[in-house]
This record gives structure tokens, C-alpha cells and sequence, in this order.
């Protein structure tokens, strides 16, 4: 029975009807664009967060910014209790000291990012 199942298996993927006419068993992405390459550094950034880390020097989360033109990378170790504020004042000296204010930021829409942001 088993060699009759895998006998099918076979026929249906080296059959180039089934492959295209075979309907995608997945969610549709939605509407998902490529983001425009950056004409130059520091133009565009992105910033995400890794939480749920192990504690490391009182840390357990890190901010991690990354330069989408050089792909040249921050990283920031943060406490869990960190805030909309706080965030703000990390990006400001440690980012746009450094590099100047970006023309857009890229993120994943979590609550901390969207709660600066999005009043400034």
C-alpha cells in the first residue's frame, strides 16, 4: 500500500499538467510591495526589537537598527520595561547623533514604535 502512495506522489510531481493547474493550498500575502533600494546611507532604516532573551547585565531585549543602504547595523541591549520615551531618547543619541534623521524607518508596526512615531 505504502509503495502505491509514494508510486502517486511521484507521478503527480513530475506531471506538468497537475504542477500548472494545481491550486496554491496557502493564505494570499496580502499586498506586499518590494521596498525601493535607498539612493544613499542612513536615508532608511530599519528597527525591530528581539525580546524574550535570557538576562544579561540586567538586559533582555535588544533594538537592533540596521542602515537598508549599507546594511551597516546598531544594536542596543534594553530591560523589558522600557518605554515609548525611552526608545525615543536611544534613537536620538545613539542613531541621529551619529547619522543624521532618516527619511523613513521601517518597522514592524509594534506598540512601542508606533507609539513614538506616529505623535511625532
Amino acid at each position: 500500500m505504502a509503495r502505491i502512495k509514494k508510486d502517486v506522489i511521484e507521478f503527480v510531481m513530475g506531471c506538468d499538467t497537475c504542477n500548472r493547474c494545481k491550486t496554491e493550498n496557502v493564505a494570499y500575502p496580502g499586498l506586499l510591495q518590494p521596498l525601493n533600494v535607498p539612493k544613499g546611507p542612513w536615508e532608511s532604516i530599519s528597527m525591530d526589537f528581539i525580546e524574550g532573551l535570557s538576562r544579561s547585565k540586567g538586559k533582555d531585549c535588544i533594538m537592533v537598527i540596521v542602515d537598508r543602504f549599507t546594511k551597516y547595523s546598531h544594536f542596543v541591549g534594553l530591560s523589558h520595561t522600557y518605554t515609548a520615551r525611552e526608545i525615543a531618547k536611544i534613537f536620538m543619541n545613539q542613531i541621529v547623533a551619529l547619522h543624521g534623521v532618516p527619511k523613513a524607518i521601517v518597522s514592524n508596526r509594534d506598540k512601542i514604535s508606533l507609539a513614538y512615531f506616529e505623535r511625532s
